[in-house]
Order: C-alpha cells, then structure tokens, then sequence
C-alpha cells in the first residue's frame, strides 16, 4: 500500500540533505577561495599565505611582482672584449635561459642599482634593472 505521508517525508529529508551539502560547498569554496591563483614562479620566493596578505594589503604589488617575473631583466651577449673589465656580482647557472626566475636564482632586485651577473660561464650576460626602473616601466606598461 502506497503512503503518501511517508513518501512525503522522505522527499523532504533529501531536500534538507542536498541543502546542507550545498552549504557546506559553498561555504568551503568561499574559504578556499581567498587563496587566489598566482603565477607559481612567485611561490619560489612567496607562500601563499605571504601573497594573499600583499594583495590585501596592496593590490598593485602583486602585479607589480607578477610583471618582474618577465621584465625584470635582459639577457645578452657576454662582450668578450670586455671579459674581466665588468665588474660583475655573480655568476649563475642556468639550464634554461629562456625560462629565468630571479626568485629561483635568489637574486632580489635592488633599488637605484642594476645587476650585472655571468650565466653560464660568460655565455651569456644577465642585467637585473633596479627597482626604480621598473616601476616607472610597469606604470607605463599600465597605461
């Protein structure tokens, strides 16, 4: 015999099942989601925690050090003319030149000084431009 009341009921359980499920997802989702997605070659230097307080704090930074992962530096022909006159301040190994991360090299880039490094044995010259620069650069590129 089919009871209506009972079927009734059992609708209603699923109903307030699925509700409580949905809530929990959203809420675990709006948690989780504060952690927004950087670009990885940041977590080298930066835990996430670090990064979600930065763009809190100033958003602008985090883009600012999002645009050095990629501008921050120029890469160029080691003049072999002018081996042993430049006065360099390292040198690093790099297996690729073609994906530098500063951040993985433990460079940090400095205010009112460019970088001079040797990569891979005077192959290749690696300029990291101060801090100033960039920043007037990254405005411009904002425009």
């Amino acid at each position: 015999m089919f009871n209506f009341d009972y079927q009734f009921e059992k609708v209603l359980r699923m109903k307030k099942v699925i509700i409580v499920l949905i809530s929990i997802i959203c809420s675990g989702s709006m948690l989780f989601g504060q952690n927004t997605a950087f670009d990885s070659r940041l977590l080298v230097r930066y835990s996430v925690e670090e990064l979600n307080e930065i763009k809190k704090e100033n958003p602008s930074e985090i883009k600012f050090l999002t645009y050095c992962l990629d501008n921050a530096f120029y890469i160029g022909d080691y003049p072999k003319e002018k081996e042993g006159k430049i006065n360099l301040d390292g040198v690093k190994q790099v297996e690729n030149i073609n994906e530098i991360n500063l951040y993985e090299l433990k460079i940090e880039i400095l205010d009112g000084r460019n970088q001079l490094f040797s990569i891979n044995n005077n192959s290749k010259l690696l300029v990291v431009y101060d801090t100033k620069f960039l920043r007037q650069k990254f405005q411009k590129s904002r425009r």
